[in-house]
């Protein structure tokens, strides 16, 4: 059950970075209506998001939960190429059905049943799971100033252009084209290319600079092990070495021979020096720490659409708009209307731990798959929102070559195991889940249960089993 929405009948979607950068998607987007089926000898089944890219190809993933109208939350993210292959496991929490919930509160008292639809509604409003892929190539185009499809051939050229955005945050004006727009694509990608080389020329003896740095350091090291230490403090209650310099002639402060002690230092007592001597360092006053740099209160947010009240719903349906947040509400109106088996449940989906990734170091070794700490994970994610920051020239450009799916997920849930469920409660399984399936997938499309089903005789068949289900629409 899949609705694509054109990225041209849409306004824009934005994945906020930091508190000040939010990135604009204009690409398509498709909304995925998913149910499970759980009998009850089946345990908690175990999903998994696969993600690949093939060689001398790239694309960035964001995984998150739909905030708004026009707002992806951005929980994880990460970069794969070059036969990348990463399998993050699924989270599945299964909610009380809305007539469950009804009979749980009826016994509180207002306020605590005021708390509890609201809580309740912030659950269904988080359970809606986005996945949103962006396009690296295409998009490195548009901020290069280049025509589309001039780095389909260029693959030495694109691997330069990703290794220095995300190793080493180089800006983008330093490698964009900015010469006469009216230039053919071959000159402009001549200029580019120039441009690379002189960044990466750059980089390169940067690198030959601490690399000798590094040698001169190590000698350094060598020839101070080879020094020999100094004796040890002599017989007879001699100094010990740290001392012997104040007692050779060196000018320790306040260092005194015999004379009256020193006052001693506020806060702590010196050490003891020679003939009763008093040592009385002072130690120089500490700087003042460094001020804190300053937030800039000027953000690129997009501003709230406030024209229409979206929630506004009746019967289950919901009027004009396309706020994903609130299809589960639809779909939990419609469940407590339709399905008198009190069987199909909401459930909450997020991106769980124990990432693994498959990668292929360079064409000669062979693929070799690495569990993913969840250090690296946030690693793997900070350098996804860095090369976005990059693309996106700080939210300044938007992304057009961008797909953003949508996933509602829901579970019906048997009370028996499959033998069970067909001799001892006497259901037919197949008929109570294309019933299920006909009440999300109307609520997907947006579109009557008739126009969904391929024939009349289903319409007969599903209508005599269920006749709620087309009452609405007769």
């Amino acid at each position: 059950m899949v609705r694509h929405i054109p990225g041209n009948q849409n306004t824009s979607m934005y994945i906020p970075l930091n508190a000040a950068t939010s990135v604009e998607i204009t690409g398509d987007r498709y909304l995925h209506g998913w149910i499970q089926h759980r009998f009850e000898s089946m345990g908690n089944p175990s999903y998994n998001v696969v993600a690949r890219a093939r060689q001398f190809s790239s694309f960035l993933m964001v995984i998150g939960n739909m905030a708004g109208k026009d707002k992806l939350s951005p929980k994880h993210a990460i970069i794969l190429q070059n036969k990348d292959e990463v399998l993050i496991p699924l989270l599945n929490e299964v909610l009380p059905t809305a007539k469950e919930f009804k009979d749980a509160i009826s016994s509180l008292s207002p306020e605590q049943q005021a708390f509890a639809k609201a809580y309740r509604g912030m659950q269904l409003e988080s359970s809606v799971f986005g996945v949103c892929i962006i396009q690296l190539k295409p998009q490195l185009e548009k901020l290069l100033g280049l025509p589309s499809g001039a780095l389909t051939k260029e693959i030495q050229l694109t691997q330069d252009l990703m290794s220095l955005f995300v190793d080493y945050q180089i800006p983008s004006d330093l490698l964009s084209y900015d010469g006469d727009a009216a230039s053919n694509m071959a000159a402009k990608l001549e200029t580019v290319k120039a441009h690379v080389k002189a960044v990466v020329d750059v980089v390169d003896a940067a690198k030959e600079k601490e690399l000798l740095e590094e040698e001169r350091k190590k000698e350094m090291r060598e020839a101070q092990s080879a020094i020999p230490s100094p004796p040890s403090g002599g017989m007879f209650g001699a100094p010990s070495p740290q001392y012997a310099a104040a007692a050779f002639g060196s000018a320790p402060t306040n260092f005194s021979f015999g004379g009256p002690p020193a006052a001693p230092r506020a806060g702590g007592g010196g050490g003891s020096g020679l003939f009763g001597g008093q040592i009385n360092t002072v130690l120089p006053p500490l700087t003042n720490p460094p001020s804190l740099v300053a937030l800039s209160d000027q953000t690129n947010k997009q501003e709230e659409s406030e024209e229409t009240s979206p929630e506004e719903m009746e019967d289950g349906e919901l009027v004009d708009t396309d706020d994903f947040t609130l299809i589960p509400k639809v779909l939990d109106g419609k469940i407590e209307k339709l399905d008198q088996d009190n069987s199909l449940r909401s459930t909450i989906l997020k991106a769980g731990t124990g990432w693994s990734r498959r990668r292929q170091e360079n064409l000669l070794t062979k693929a070799q798959s690495k569990p993913l700490a969840s250090s690296a994970v946030e690693e793997e994610k900070n350098k996804a929102f860095d090369l976005l920051d990059a693309l996106s020239r700080s939210g300044t450009l938007s992304i057009d070559c961008s797909e953003l799916h949508v996933v509602v997920a829901l579970s019906h849930c048997f009370e028996n195991d499959v033998m069970g469920t067909v001799i001892q409660d006497n259901i037919n399984p197949i008929e109570k889940v294309e019933r299920s399936s006909i009440i999300v997938a109307s609520t997907i499309h947006d579109e009557p249960s008739q126009i969904l089903l391929s024939g009349n005789s289903h319409v007969k068949r599903l209508g005599a089993a269920f006749p709620a289900l087309f009452v609405d629409e007769d």
